[in-house]
This record gives structure tokens, C-alpha cells and sequence, in this order.
């Protein structure tokens, strides 16, 4: 019973602190303030100052990190709605998906070789821009350390997040779908959490582009690693 109430009550805190959060986010919407990031921070700083152990706090959010899968899943709907429009833009997301990709997990092995990075180091870092479950499997097959990729995936979705898209204007690139199949490719799901509020294709085509990037990256890093 008191499990129950522990669970309980720390589902209904996160999905207040993020519903507050997004309320703010809508009307001021700026980068730093999307709920995402906001709700992230917030029950940190909660955990800490009433010195809550994250195995307590996780006694509630492995039911919210459970219901991931079936919202995974529920991505498939706006691609089947829009599948036709999709179809149109096939080889834009193909050539943005593999530029994007390659720039991403290319920079990272020229910068880790040049530093002279060991190689269970390289195999956690690799994987940065894949979504995390593959990243992480990937990570754990070639002997890296799934803690250390998991990190090195939030930090890039989290930057690609918040300075993606105004580096993307910056640079002149305006067009919706454009900067969501990036988002999708290099800041995975967090990128299709931003690709939401551009619409449904946008939405679609962002989510075709982590799965994509996601399949790339299964192929793509262990050949990297063997290059070494």
C-alpha cells in the first residue's frame, strides 16, 4: 500500500510539473523554456532538496517510462495518416537522413581519433544521435558503457533541442520539414518532440527520420570501431 501511494504520488507530480510547464512554455515560448527540459530540471532540483533517492522516485517513473513504448508506437498513426504526402518527400528525407547522420556521427569519430580516444570510450560516444534503446545496445555490443551513451544521447538531444532550430534560421534554413527531419536524425526523440509543434507531416517525417537514423547507426558504428 505505501508503495502504491510512493508511485502514485510521484506520477501525479511529474504529470503536474510538466502540465505547469508546458502551460508556460505555450505562452512564452522560448527554447530554454520548452516543458521537456523545464520538468527535467525541476524535479531535480526537488529530489535534491528533499533529499529523495532517484530509486525512490523511480518506484513512480517506471510506470511513466513504461507508457514510452505504447507512445513510440502511436508515432506510427500521423505517419500512416500523411503516408501519401510522406511518400512525396521520399528522397528529401533519404538524403537529409544520410547527410545528417554521417556529418553527426562522422564529427564525433574525427574529433575522438584526434584526442587519441580510447575505443570502449569511442563505442559510448558514437552512438550520441540514435535513439536511446538502440544507442545503448549498440553501446553494450561493442563494449562501451550504456550509462556513459545514454548520458552522451541526452546531451544531444537536449542541445539539439534547444539550438537547433535558431541555428537552423541563423543559417537560412526556414522550411518545417527540412528542420524537422534534422531534429529527428541528430536529436531523436526529443527532436520529434519539438517536430510536434511544426504539425502532423512534420511530425511524421521527423519520426521516420530517427528510425532511419536509428537502422544507420546499428550498420554504421560497428564499422567504425573495427576501422580503429
Amino acid at each position: 500500500m505505501i508503495n502504491f501511494l510512493i508511485s502514485f504520488s510521484i506520477i501525479l507530480l511529474t504529470l503536474a510539473t510538466f502540465w505547469g510547464m508546458r502551460r508556460l512554455y505555450l505562452k512564452y515560448p522560448h527554447p530554454l523554456l520548452m516543458p521537456v527540459l523545464t520538468t527535467t530540471v525541476l524535479l531535480f532540483m526537488l529530489l535534491l532538496i528533499f533529499g529523495i533517492p532517484y530509486s525512490t522516485y523511480m518506484e513512480g517513473g517506471r510506470w511513466l517510462s513504461k507508457l514510452l513504448e505504447p507512445a513510440i508506437v502511436a508515432l506510427a498513426y500521423p505517419l500512416y495518416k500523411n503516408r501519401k504526402i510522406v511518400l512525396q518527400y521520399k528522397w528529401f528525407i533519404v538524403g537529409g537522413v544520410i547527410s545528417g547522420f554521417m556529418i553527426s556521427i562522422g564529427s564525433m569519430y574525427i574529433l575522438a581519433r584526434l584526442f587519441s580516444v580510447e575505443t570502449h570510450y569511442m563505442a559510448s560516444m558514437l552512438p550520441k544521435s540514435i535513439t536511446a534503446p538502440v544507442a545503448v545496445e549498440i553501446s553494450n555490443s561493442l563494449s562501451g558503457i550504456p550509462s556513459l551513451t545514454a548520458a552522451f544521447v541526452l546531451v544531444a538531444g537536449f542541445s539539439g533541442i534547444l539550438l537547433g532550430p535558431k541555428i537552423m534560421e541563423m543559417v537560412g534554413i526556414n522550411n518545417r520539414k527540412a528542420m524537422s527531419i534534422a531534429l529527428g536524425t541528430t536529436a531523436h526523440a526529443l527532436g520529434i518532440s519539438k517536430a510536434t509543434e511544426y504539425g502532423e507531416i512534420p511530425l511524421s517525417m521527423s519520426s521516420i527520420a530517427m528510425t532511419f537514423s536509428a537502422i544507420l547507426g546499428a550498420f554504421i558504428t560497428p564499422v567504425l570501431i573495427w576501422l580503429i
